[in-house]
């Protein structure tokens, strides 16, 4: 009876010290689990440190490389910063302008006109058209279409033209006064079958350039316009190296010039709207 009584008693001590054994072998493992990461923790923390520095002395040379000249700009040098900065990390303060300008484009006119009290001919001055709009947009926030109208004809004839090939470029630069326009597309497509696109866009915007110079310049000038001649340019802002020295303003721009064009008269109606909306 005792000794019936006994395995129960000993069934239980043998499952309560099995249970200590495995809470054991648990905390060794997670000892040594514990002691194993534990190795990998000074050189992760070391890493950090170096990246966390590394990201420190580069926000603080592109922060040098942006602010205007001062003491301590000077004093590093801009032959030091742009060892760091470029080619890869290129910065400039006015990419921090919200209307900062990395592209100038330009749309000039001049005319032919003849008197209409003596018949005599003359030549225009190049009038600067997208300087005008420039001065009269300088506070206006919300500019109209139409008052920007030079300098989107100036951004889409420069993209034409330079998918022009120089052939090409040769042929628009001739006149057509006296022959239909219409036959320098066709010559234009001869002179080049691969640059179809460039050529259709051209075109188009020939097409309107004529006629925006034929209403501009009979809204600026007397007389009786007999035709005109556009031409256009572009200038870009320069490398991120250049900057600190030079600036959009001082490059030049890169003319395309065009040939002499018939002067289109438009309808009484388009030369007064054209004319309020130019200012004339």
């Amino acid at each position: 009876m005792t000794s019936a009584a006994g395995d129960p008693l000993q069934g239980t001590g043998s499952g309560a010290s099995g249970a200590t054994d495995r809470r054991g072998q648990d905390e060794l493992e997670m000892q040594t689990t514990g002691a194993a990461s534990s190795g990998h923790r000074p050189w992760q923390r070391a890493l950090v440190v170096v990246l966390a520095l590394v990201a420190v002395v580069h926000a603080a040379v592109l922060a040098l490389w942006v602010s205007p000249s001062g003491p301590v700009r000077d004093a590093v040098g801009d032959r030091a910063l742009a060892a760091w900065v470029n080619p890869y990390f290129a910065q400039q303060w006015s990419a921090l302008v919200p209307n900062a300008q990395f592209a100038d484009e330009s749309f000039m006119v001049r005319a032919q006109v003849r008197d209409g009290a003596g018949g005599a001919i003359t030549m225009s001055d190049w009038m600067d058209v997208t300087a005008v709009e420039t001065d009269a947009l300088r506070h206006d926030i919300d500019p109209a279409r139409v008052h920007v109208a030079a300098r989107r004809i100036a951004t889409n004839l420069n993209a034409a033209m330079f998918g022009l090939n120089p052939r090409q470029r040769e042929l628009v630069a001739a006149s057509y006064t006296k022959e239909p326009i219409e036959r320098l597309g066709d010559r234009l497509y001869s002179a080049g079958t691969d640059r179809q696109a460039a050529v259709r866009s051209y075109v188009t915007y020939d097409t309107m350039a004529t006629r925006f110079a034929s209403m501009y310049a009979r809204a600026r000038l007397d007389g009786t316009i007999l035709k005109v001649q556009y031409r256009v340019g572009r200038r870009t802002v320069p490398a991120g190296a250049d900057r600190p020295a030079d600036t959009l303003q001082d490059r030049d721009f890169r003319w395309f010039a065009f040939g002499f064009r018939r002067g289109f008269t438009a309808s009484y109606e388009a030369q007064t709207a054209f004319e309020r909306h130019a200012g004339a």
